[in-house]
């Protein structure tokens, strides 16, 4: 049977473009698989690995789309598990960057829980290699949260793509894996954090609070680097089932980040504020909820201290200052 769309049938290895080949993986270094490789943060993971040097293979359901940073390219699908197995033979760790973001649950539940469950259990028929799933504070749920350190707070998602996370990240505890909780990602791709701001701060016209609410942040290739490094120490022993949070230490204030993009970002800085509940209040009739006002209005900040420690990576300057 032909395949009318052109993309190479899922498990097949895709070989990389002549000018993308690298040279495999030295002893020193595992075998890095990238699942979500075209992805925003997948993208990112396999530029902090070139940047380190490791070679990488890329994984996604499109492979011609992958970076030239790739050393390989394979076709699979969570949702398709016969697709999954080769991808677990050409590694010795995976970095699982692939996820729904949407809204529907039953995308949700096939993509983010099954298609997470389905890749383990190819894990475990072979030779399990170590798996690190990159997940999202938003688990979490409302805030606010100040400082929390991991496992310190029960996840409370109330959306059902956070719930689907959260589903996944249970599975990836459970069979060994390390669970990333990346904080509110910046940066070049970046479509939903930044531009979320700006939509709530125009369309309530108003900060919350002064603007002075706190946020973990981190900028995608920062996030790329840890996890690429995490990649590369691979798993110590009891380390399994780990959970990190990704964040820059420092947290930033609502109005110290809304400050520093509002003119790249294409919008008018509020000259009034209201408290919290005032926000909430006026949300429904400004095309607002009040998990919009949530995120502009409480602190939303965690103790990301662990990861750093842990890849000895060098923390970089605060992307935003008041």
């Amino acid at each position: 049977m032909t395949n009318p769309i052109g993309f190479p049938p899922p498990g097949r290895i895709v070989p990389a473009a002549p000018e993308c080949r690298r040279d495999e993986p030295s002893a020193q270094h595992p075998r890095i698989a990238v699942i979500g490789a075209t992805g925003f943060v997948g993208g990112a993971v396999l530029a902090g690995l070139t940047e380190a040097g490791v070679p990488g293979t890329a994984v996604a359901r499109r492979p011609d789309d992958v970076p030239a940073a790739a050393t390989r390219r394979i076709a699979a699908d969570l949702t398709e598990p016969p697709s999954l197995g080769t991808v677990i033979a050409a590694a010795d760790v995976i970095v699982h960057a692939a996820s729904y973001t949407g809204s529907d649950p039953q995308t949700c539940d096939e993509v983010n829980r099954a298609g997470t469950e389905n890749l383990l259990a190819a894990a475990n028929r072979q030779h399990r290699p170590h798996v690190i799933y990159v997940s999202t504070i938003g688990v979490y749920g409302p805030g606010p949260h100040r400082g929390v350190a991991e496992d310190a707070v029960v996840p409370n998602p109330v959306s059902v793509l956070s719930a689907s996370r959260l589903a996944a990240e249970l599975a990836v505890r459970d069979y060994g894996g390390t669970v990333v909780r990346a904080a509110f990602v910046h940066g070049p791709g970046d479509r939903w954090f930044v531009p979320g701001i700006a939509q709530i701060l125009t369309r309530l016209g108003a900060w919350v609070e002064d603007g002075r609410p706190l946020l973990s942040v981190i900028s995608v290739g920062d996030l790329g680097r840890l996890i690429a490094a995490l990649a590369v120490r691979g798993t110590r022993p009891g380390a399994g089932g780990a959970v990190l949070h990704a964040a820059h230490p420092e947290p930033v204030s609502v109005r110290a980040l809304a400050s520093a993009v509002a003119r790249d970002a294409g919008f008018d800085l509020p000259s009034t504020s209201l408290g919290y509940d005032e926000a909430v209040a006026l949300a429904a009739e400004r095309g607002l909820t009040e998990r919009h006002i949530d995120l502009a209005g409480h602190d939303h900040y965690y103790d990301a201290t662990r990861i750093w420690r842990e890849t000895g990576l060098r923390v970089p300057p605060p992307a935003f200052t008041p």
